[in-house]
């Protein structure tokens, strides 16, 4: 079986959650997969008493932790502050040179085109993940890459995470609790009185049309390609 080079591109530490039994899936199956996040997360709370520089060293041992879990081979942290992406002039250049460096086969992004998307984070990185990733093989876009000896790259496949209109189901039963073991890991983020997975659970169970919870993931898989995760 050939083994693929995998790159998660999310907002914030968590945002992996939604796709852990897929990434646990493809771990097990020997492909690597490098989760890439672009904030640190540090104004994820509503705790007075927590500082932000506090917050975010927190989120970045809660991360690694659901990385382990889930067997992910690398974290990368682009270290913006939380809630600001739309604002950073520099971010679609930085996801340009990461997708270079890494030279994915497959990329797992945000949909950047959701309806109803309040969080500003979760539009600018899915929209900036997205145009790179259809145009980091064009050396014109940020020239000096080519200047630094970083070549051209495009990925073979691109998925798109929370989709309202996603067109490929993964099966993710045999990696659950990998899933769910990885989501307990962001003890941060709990609310509510409940934790982060227990929140997770519920809203994954409320968003199904009959109620149901389902061990599957869903996204939108863009180009024709065999690589099927």
């Amino acid at each position: 079986m050939e083994k693929w080079n995998v790159l998660v591109i999310t907002a914030h530490p968590d945002d992996e959650v939604s796709c852990g039994g897929t990434l646990a899936k493809l771990a097990e199956q020997g492909h690597s997969v490098t989760i890439a996040i672009a904030t640190n997360g540090n104004r994820g709370t509503q705790d007075t008493s927590v500082k932000p520089e506090q917050l975010a060293q927190t989120r970045e041992r809660e991360m690694a932790d659901a990385a382990r879990i889930l067997g992910v081979n690398q974290v990368i942290q682009l270290g913006f502050d939380d809630g600001t992406l739309s604002e950073q002039p520099d971010l679609k250049e930085r996801i340009f040179r990461l997708i270079r460096n890494e030279k994915p086969d497959v990329v797992i992004t945000l949909d950047a085109w959701k309806r109803w998307e309040f969080h500003p984070d979760h539009r600018a990185l899915g929209l900036a993940a997205a145009e790179a990733a259809y145009l980091a093989d064009s050396y014109g876009y940020y020239p000096k890459h080519l200047e630094e000896g970083i070549q051209p790259w495009k990925p073979r496949e691109v998925y798109l995470l929370w989709s309202d209109e996603p067109n490929y189901t993964v099966d993710v039963t045999d990696t659950w609790e990998a899933k769910l073991q990885a989501a307990d890991s962001h003890v941060s983020q709990g609310s509510g009185g409940k934790t982060f997975k227990e929140n997770y659970l519920r809203h994954v169970q409320s968003a199904s049309k009959d109620g149901e919870l389902r061990k599957t993931e869903s996204f939108r898989k863009i180009y024709g390609s065999s690589y099927l995760i």
